[in-house]
Parts: structure tokens; sequence; C-alpha cells
């Protein structure tokens, strides 16, 4: 029954749409929540991410006033699901907009790469820019109180944030960034408070009760890996050993494979890669890394507007279609798990490890 009503959902969504519609948000939403998150995806899931796939596929969709609703609806969901419950064990896992992750353990919340919508300034907040698709102030400020330390890849603006961040400093939480970040925002009151991790090989930090291992790489401009902005891969365990585990957007393998080595040397593992799974100016290691590590795949980037030429149609970044393309090829060890705005997944502690050393 659930297979038959989530193929009818994406029929009456996809005509809708063309019809011109002014509201298929609703029926997104309950086909979504309908069937939720699993690892491995189901035939019924899958329907409903093509829906979704379908509706933000539409010109300017970032600027239709209920796309703006559906996502703000999202997020109050994944922020309500944080305040009526902690997860007992292991981890769970918020997804936000494009590469935004909030991770709540049973003792702690963090986040990666915090951002509100398709803004393109950091030098002021998103409401000032003037764009539509983004979180309203009360929700900036319910993100603060939540979240006691978020961890930022790089500098770009799909990965971190102006507003949230202020609004994270001022509520007393640790924020942790590249140097070159902390760098941009030198003339804020509040950027010496902005806190920069030394890469680790044999010590990991620790921080708000999570162990946290740095690698220091880059986001590549060039083919000869010449010019580019630093950004760094995060492995975060939890106090029962759950280990989230992202690279940003490092787009050449080979460091962070050799380093990925030296950390399973060191008794590190991952139960869940979130974030990007692209590599685009070097050697693509995914399969390799999955092979090494076994992780659930919650490919991040997505339905990340900044993308995709303006006014023109198209998934722009991570649609379910281009991140099940992207992983699905390279997974054999691990799983892969599409989240859709404000929806999360339960990771039980160690869940991966010991199917990854037995592969080894």
């Amino acid at each position: 029954m659930r297979i038959s009503t989530a193929a009818v959902m994406s029929v009456v969504l996809v005509r809708s749409v063309a019809a011109g519609a002014q509201d298929p948000g609703e029926a997104l939403w309950r086909g979504l929540q309908e069937n939720p998150p699993t690892a491995p995806q189901t035939a019924e899931r899958i329907e409903a991410l093509k829906a979704l796939d379908t509706w933000l596929a539409e010109p300017d969709s970032e600027k239709n006033e209920a796309v703006v609703a559906y996502y703000q609806r999202a997020v109050d969901h994944a922020f309500d699901c944080i305040e009526r419950e902690k997860p007992g064990k292991g981890v769970r896992v918020f997804q936000l907009y494009s590469s935004s992750v909030i991770v709540q353990t049973p003792d702690t919340v963090f986040a990666i790469d915090l951002d509100q919508g398709p803004n393109k300034r950091l030098d002021q907040a998103a409401s000032e820019e003037g764009v539509a698709f983004r979180m309203r102030e009360d929700q900036i400020a319910r993100l603060a109180r939540l979240v006691d330390v978020s961890f930022h890849t790089h500098e770009h603006y799909d990965h971190v944030d102006f507003a949230i961040t202020r609004a994270l400093i001022e509520a007393g939480k640790t924020v942790v960034v590249t140097e070159s970040n902390k760098a941009l925002w030198a003339e804020q009151p509040w950027a010496e408070k902005l806190v920069v991790l030394d890469q680790t090989l044999d010590e990991p930090h620790e921080l708000g009760g999570l162990t946290v291992d740095v690698l220091h790489d880059h986001q590549w401009d060039n083919e000869t890996h010449t010019r580019g902005t630093p950004c760094n891969a995060f492995l975060i365990a939890t106090a029962d050993g759950t280990c989230v585990g992202t690279k940003g957007d490092i787009n050449c393998g080979l460091r962070l494979y050799g380093w990925l080595n030296v950390m399973v040397e060191r008794g590190r593992h991952v139960d869940v890669m979130v974030g990007s799974p692209i590599y685009w100016r070097g050697a693509n290691l995914m399969r390799e890394i999955d092979a090494l590590l076994a992780p659930v795949w919650a490919a991040g980037h997505v339905w990340e507007f900044t993308h995709r030429s303006a006014g023109e149609r198209g998934g722009a970044t991570g649609t379910y279609a281009r991140n099940s393309l992207g992983v699905a090829h390279a997974i054999e060890a691990g799983e892969a798990c599409a989240l859709s705005w404000g929806e999360h997944l339960d990771i039980e502690p160690a869940r991966k490890a010991s199917r990854a050393r037995k592969r080894k």
C-alpha cells in the first residue's frame, strides 16, 4: 500500500507542478513523512525523493514562497525533534540546507557546515542581503540555543554563515573554523572567539565532550593544485564512540585517503559520512574510502540552489538523482541514505567498525 501511495503522490505532484499549482508542498511533506529515511533506501522512499526533485527543479524555485515555507517548516520540524527527545545511544543526524548537518547525541549537540540558504555574503546576514530562502530570525536564535559545538570545513558561503556564526558566539557556543576563515572575519568583534584546531595524527582534540581528529587540506581551484581554499576534514567521535566524518569540499582524495589510513591504524573508524562525496580536481577515491571504512553515506550538498543558473530549470546540486548517481556505483561495504531538509537518520554506536575491520 505504501509503495502505491508514494507512486501516486509522485504522479500527482508532477502534474500539479506542470499545472502551476500554488503549493504542492503538503503532498511532498506527507509523502516523505510516511516514508522516512532508511539505509538502504526503500522503493517508496525513492518515489518521494524523486517528487521533491521535480518540484525544486522548477526555475527560481528558491524564490517560491511555498518552497521557502516548506524549508522553514522542515527546519522547525528538526528543531522540534531535537528538543523533544534525545537518542538513547549512537547519534541522530539531521539534514538542513545543502551541507548543513546537526548531530544529536545522548550528551551533546554538534553541527557541521551550518548555513541557512543561498545567500552569498559573508559580511552580513541573509535578511540584510535580501535572500528569500533563509531561516527566520527566531529559528537562528533557536539554533544557537540547541547547538553546543559547530564545525566548519571551509569559508565558502555554502558551508558557513555570518548570522548563524555570530548568534552561536553570542550564545557562548564553540565555533571551529579554518585559520583563513578566522582571518576573513578578523574585523568582527567576536572573531577572537573562533576556534582553529591543529591537524592531528596521533592525539585527537578533546572538545565539548567530543573527540576530534582534523586533516588540513584544500578545495583546489585548478588541476595543478597551486590555488585553492583551505578545507578541513573532521572525524568527530562521541562519548560512546560513534563517529561522524566529513571531508567538506576536499576535491582530491589523495591526501585524505592517506590520512584516513593513518586514522584507521590508530584505531579510528567512521560510522556515518556526511557532506559532499564528489571529487573534481584530482583522484576520486570514494570507492577506496568505502572499502576502508564501510560507513553509512548521507551525501551532502542537498538541494543547493547556488549551483544552477538563475531563472533556468535544473535540480541544482544534491538532488536525490544526483546524489544516488554520485555514491551508488562506489558503495560496496557501506550503505547510502538521502536526507531531505529537516529529516534525520539514527546511527547505532560502532555500527560499521567491526565490519570494516573484517574487510581489511
